[in-house]
């Protein structure tokens, strides 16, 4: 690992893609619907639906926790109980264990940025956690296409014994309808190449598809990545410096992914 601190640009990726939806979707809204229905779905002002970077971020975190394993890195899943591995992203051991009244001591910036690379997990120091900011950043949905309309579907309640359904369990949701389409993209601060290696894999089962959303059980959410597109800005070369700074122009870089994949899968290390 480089000894710059994080908050100094040395190095820029951006993924450009777009999101198409094979069947219809719901994201909640935690409200009812336009339609009257008892869980309505995220909508802008003028009722163009919202996918929000929130949700893209959350699922594409839990892809990279599951696959983190395979690539020799280590996740916490923000449950040191669970997974394992000590990390400050878990609450409970952050406070039970007093390391955060021990990483309140430090004084040093310096020495802070230290001791958090030796106690947070490779997707937490990624992703970021409650002592650490983030350093991949999706954007908002920029919707592109849709039916220009709602669906409601029906719900009912199962009795696991019974296997029927409960009396008075009925209940109605919006959905998009299936086909919408939306334009994404992710940025990336400083990466380490095992970094890359495991959005690369991540990103590789998004353009397998994948389910977001809600009721994905019952065949909703399936969608896609397609139309990727890898950029890079190197802030050490003064000639893609200045076009990014200048003319917000970045290098093509679609073999990023794949050539940092593939150099961890034959045995490269991050140490």
């Amino acid at each position: 690992m480089m000894n710059n601190p994080n908050n100094i640009f040395r190095r820029k990726v951006k993924i450009t893609g777009r999101l198409v939806f094979d069947t219809a979707f719901h994201i909640g809204s935690g409200r009812e619907g336009e339609l009257a229905t008892d869980m309505g779905v995220l909508l802008e002002p003028d009722g163009r639906p919202i996918l929000p970077g929130s949700t893209l971020k959350g699922n594409f975190r839990s892809f990279a926790e599951r696959l983190s394993g395979y690539l020799g890195l280590t996740a916490c899943l923000l449950d040191c109980s669970l997974s394992g591995v000590k990390c400050v992203g878990d609450e409970s051991y952050r406070n039970s264990k007093g390391v955060y009244d021990k990483f309140k001591e430090i004084k040093e910036e310096r020495k802070k940025l230290d001791w958090l690379e030796n106690n947070t997990c490779d997707v937490c120091k990624l992703f970021g956690s409650p002592l650490q900011a983030s350093r991949i950043f999706f954007s908002d949905g920029e919707l592109l296409d849709w039916g220009r309309g709602l669906q409601v579907r029906d719900g009912v309640c199962i009795d696991r014994d019974t296997e029927t359904a409960r009396h008075g369990a009925k209940y109605d949701f919006e959905v998009v309808p299936k086909g919408a389409e939306f334009k994404i993209s992710i940025e990336i601060e400083n990466p380490e190449d095992h970094e890359l290696a495991l959005v690369g894999a991540a990103l590789a089962e998004w353009e397998n598809g994948f389910r977001l959303g809600g009721f994905t059980s019952r065949g909703l959410g399936k969608v896609s990545l397609t139309s990727k597109k890898v950029e890079e800005t190197d802030y050490s070369n003064s000639e893609q410096l200045k076009n990014y700074l200048l003319y917000r122009e970045m290098s093509n870089a679609d073999s990023l992914f794949n050539d940092c994949l593939e150099q961890v899968l034959n045995g490269g290390n991050h140490a």
